[in-house]
């Protein structure tokens, strides 16, 4: 069984299906970035901008399930593999080389899918290459184990032991990878629906009509619509998500202007037409500077038919002042500026663009 081992081809993600994904991706983040911003302007020639970004995004969908399914079929033959092969030497010498060519061998796979996968924000992908890392901290723990059998012969039994413990653990860390990749899959079909429903409803809206969301991208709160009576349009130009749900500051490459964020998290909710945020954020102070680097406020108020949607804020201690949401040049961007009144403790005015969480 251990020198069937080294006939396992590697997993790997192959050069070509891994651009097939980015390319597409791409070509659908790239094909209309202003499609939403122009959206207002309504009429047949946005509906059919629309339609050309519902079939980029599915083309995207289409390759990243595919992409996914490979690793997911890949990962089973492993993990089948693995299990089937516990770790009874047939010598001190021979099966420790053996172990430990299969072990490097796995190890330099697992880290050239850790680097594809490096930088995409994807949550199946980020929660698939946390699953390759666990597997790959079990795989060295293995190897450990290995090397220590091989100190002394003497010891050949008791390190076996130690190994096939560790096996066992690799096991259980690559079993939730296999599960992590199965799930990311299945929920491209549900996600690539969802983004076919929004540009649906964008070139809907583009010539007057208003039928009513039913999928909604991720990460983009769901509203269930039981009420017989029509569905009303909506009176900002641009949809309601680009303005409602929850937003951050991201961890790193952030933009702002003005007093630099540390953190920064938003909050809007609509209803009947009315908006409704809270901001809870802390700043970077100046050298010297003696202040509260935290801030919290409330803001709400009727909805306009304006791209940018300005309210009055009232902050914690009772300070006034305006906010300003300005949807940023991706669907998952939202600028936000704001000024107080004077207030001599807190950061008075500040500008970020926030993601949608």
């Amino acid at each position: 069984m251990r020198r069937a081992l080294l006939w396992i081809p590697l997993l790997c993600l192959a050069q070509h299906p891994r651009d097939e994904v980015q390319a597409a991706y791409r070509a659908w983040r790239e094909a209309d970035p202003n499609l939403e911003r122009e959206a207002a302007a309504g009429g047949a020639p946005i509906a059919q901008r629309a339609d050309r970004l519902s079939a980029e995004a599915g083309k995207f969908a289409a390759a990243r399930k595919a992409l996914l399914e490979s690793v997911a079929q890949d990962q089973a033959v492993q993990v089948s593999l693995l299990d089937a092969s516990p770790i009874a030497p047939e010598s001190a010498a021979v099966s420790t080389v053996l172990d430990a060519q299969f072990i490097a061998a796995e190890d330099a796979h697992l880290t050239r899918m850790i680097r594809a996968f490096a930088g995409n924000r994807d949550k199946g992908i980020q929660r698939l290459k946390l699953a390759l890392e666990k597997e790959r901290t079990a795989l060295n723990a293995l190897s450990e184990a290995i090397a220590e059998r091989q100190k002394s012969a003497d010891g050949v039994q008791a390190a076996s032991g130690a190994a096939e413990a560790a096996r066992a653990k690799a096991m259980g860390e690559m079993r939730p990878m296999l599960d992590a990749a199965n799930e990311a899959a299945g929920a491209t079909s549900s996600e690539a629906a969802a983004w076919a429903e929004y540009y649906r409803k964008i070139g809907e809206g583009a010539q007057g009509e208003a039928t009513p969301i039913t999928v909604v991208p991720p990460g983009v709160q769901a509203v269930t619509l039981n009420n017989p009576a029509p569905a009303q349009p909506n009176v900002t130009p641009l949809p309601l998500v680009r303005y409602i749900g929850a937003w951050t500051y991201p961890a790193s490459n952030g933009v702002f202007h003005g007093a630099q964020p540390e953190m920064v998290e938003l909050e809007v909710s609509e209803a009947n037409g009315q908006a409704k945020g809270t901001l809870t954020a802390r700043f970077k102070l100046p050298p010297g500077n003696i202040g509260d680097p935290a801030l919290r406020f409330e803001f709400s108020g009727p909805l306009q038919s304006t791209r940018n949607q300005v309210f009055n804020l009232v902050t914690d201690n009772g300070v006034k002042g305006r906010v300003e949401l300005i949807p940023g040049a991706a669907f998952n961007l939202l600028e936000v500026t704001f000024q107080t009144e004077s207030n001599p403790t807190k950061i008075r005015m500040a500008d970020v663009v926030l993601v949608k969480k």
